[in-house]
Parts: C-alpha cells; sequence; structure tokens
C-alpha cells in the first residue's frame, strides 16, 4: 500500500482537497448567516433608539418639558444617570435597550438598578449648554437626542452646515456606523463612509438643521 493511502481509502492530498472543499462551502454558508447576524444587531439598535427616544420625551412632558440629565442619581450628567432616571422612575423595566451592539449587556441584581455600570451603556445624549442644564422639548427635531457612544460630537454652531461624524471604531457597531435618534423620534443606522484616510457618518446632523444652539454631549 502506498505511503500517502489513508484508511479510508483516499490519499492524503485526496483528503486535503476535500477538506478544502468543506471550508470553502462552510465559508459561503458562514457569510450570509453571519450578514443576517449583523443586520439584527443593528436593527436592535435602531429599535433600541427609538424607544429611547420615546421615553426621553415621556419624561420631559412629566418633567416641565426637559428631559433627564441623570439628576439625583449618583451619574448626574453621565448616561448610565439617565438610565437610572428612566428605569427608577418606571419609565421602563427594560434595562436591556441601554445596550447594543459590543456592549455587555446590564446582569446586575439590585432591584432598584443601581448597579447598572458605564460598561453597561451604549448611548450618548444631548444635553442642553451643560450636561446639567438638560434638553428641552423646544428643541430641533433634527437634533440628535439618542446615539451610538464612542465618538465625539461637536454640535454645528453656525446653520446649515450640518456635521458628518468622524468614526474612531470605539462605539457599539465600531466602523460600521453610528445609531443615532432624532429628537422627531426618526431613528436610523448610518453607515460608515470611507473618506480619505478616514470613515465618517455622512448627514449624521443634516445641513438642514437650522437652529444651532449650545447643545452638550451626554457621556457615560
Amino acid at each position: 500500500m502506498s505511503r500517502f493511502s489513508s484508511t479510508a481509502g483516499l490519499t492524503r492530498i485526496e483528503l486535503l482537497v476535500l477538506a478544502g472543499v468543506l471550508m470553502v462551502l462552510a465559508a459561503g454558508a458562514l457569510g450570509p448567516g453571519w450578514a443576517y447576524f449583523e443586520q439584527s444587531r443593528i436593527n436592535r439598535g435602531v429599535e433600541s433608539a427609538r424607544t429611547l427616544n420615546t421615553l426621553l420625551n415621556q419624561y420631559a412632558t412629566d418633567n416641565n418639558g426637559v428631559y433627564p440629565i441623570g439628576e439625583s442619581t449618583p451619574d448626574a450628567g453621565k448616561s448610565e444617570g439617565i438610565a437610572l432616571n428612566l428605569l427608577q422612575n418606571s419609565y421602563t423595566p427594560d434595562a436591556s435597550i441601554f445596550a447594543v451592539g459590543s456592549t455587555v449587556p446590564y446582569r446586575g441584581k439590585a432591584s432598584d438598578y443601581s448597579d447598572i455600570a458605564a460598561a453597561n451603556i451604549s448611548w450618548d445624549f444631548t444635553a442642553g449648554a451643560t450636561a446639567t442644564t438638560g434638553l428641552t422639548q423646544a428643541a430641533p427635531d433634527l437634533l440628535p437626542t439618542v446615539y451610538g457612544t464612542g465618538e465625539t460630537v461637536l454640535y454645528p454652531t453656525t446653520p446649515g452646515t450640518g456635521l458628518d461624524l468622524p468614526l474612531t471604531g470605539h462605539g457599539p457597531f465600531g466602523m460600521k456606523g453610528i445609531v443615532v435618534a432624532y429628537k422627531g423620534n426618526n431613528a436610523v443606522f448610518i453607515q460608515g463612509t470611507p473618506s480619505g484616510t478616514t470613515v465618517e457618518c455622512r448627514g449624521f446632523i443634516s445641513k438642514d438643521f437650522r437652529v444651532p444652539g449650545p447643545y452638550t454631549q451626554i457621556r457615560p
């Protein structure tokens, strides 16, 4: 018997070829599956942003038109403070909406959610002039109110300039893009587009945004 024969009657070369074919077939099967999984994560992120946007507005309606800023929490002016406001005041019982993409979901045990941490938050929020003044219901509909964390947003101060947001890859969807919800309750995933040596989310703030103001980013 040839030294290249296997006990199954196939030569080692034939076995290697067979293994290669199986690997190609497996890759072909996994590709669409992975794309579906990734799209599902993005879709969940968009729905979570839209839900959060609605909750923020409900909170403002009950609190003199002012959005939550984490007031009366250990993390006032931070994203986890806003999450605590919404959870502890029964605007949502679902802490999972604060984690999408690569963010670690909250699995704490505290009945008041006081053990939710920055690591469990996928979102940045927009405030007024400072992180403790609060956005109001008078803000324009094209203003982003909820968006994936990890990037630095420089709100435009000149009407009509808009903002194409550069990506660093630190957000819950990396360089793929960013989920954003606007005050008008439109929530979208903006795909990252290569631009020279950078990747940016074009139209993150529309050039139709005509009412710039002193807005501030609230982060985890």
